[in-house]
């Protein structure tokens, strides 16, 4: 059989094959089948720090919304704790990978900040996983803005 040894952001891999970030890595089992399959390695599906950030000004919106109209309606707050805004649950699905499986585990993080993208990929690498994929995200959307 021929050696298909390859190296991949630092990682020696089996072979070149890596199921790459998708809906694929959502599930314990799905990943535990591909590493049957033959997957050297495993990209967790996308921890998106816009959305992060959009989750959390909207549920500020909504918190807010109408205190300003009755002074009971400041004692209406909801229960936070069925609130899942932050990056916990990506980052404990991914340690759960991590330890059922052999195969590297990666994550993967659309970045839109300096410090937001440097804060998730720390806490990233925190919760267990072997490298990062990092897509670094900015769509300008101001026509008064230069290409520089």
């Amino acid at each position: 059989m021929p050696d298909l040894t390859t190296s991949y952001l630092g990682l020696s891999l089996s072979n070149p094959l890596v199921a790459s970030a998708s809906p694929l890595s959502k599930k314990l089992e799905t990943v535990k089948r591909l590493e049957e399959a033959g997957a050297a390695a495993v990209v967790v599906y996308s921890l998106f720090e816009e959305q992060i950030t959009h989750d959390s000004l909207e549920l500020d919106h909504y918190l807010e919304f109408g205190t300003h109209s009755y002074s009971e309606s400041l004692s209406y707050f909801p229960d936070f704790a069925t609130y899942q805004i932050g990056p916990e649950r990506y980052l404990e699905h991914l340690h759960r990978l991590k330890e059922s499986v052999s195969i590297p585990v990666i994550g993967s993080l659309n970045g839109v900040t300096t410090g937001g993208w440097v804060e998730y990929a720390s806490r990233i690498e925190k919760a267990g996983a072997d490298a990062l994929e990092l897509n670094i995200y900015y769509l300008p959307t101001s026509l008064q803005q230069s290409g520089a």
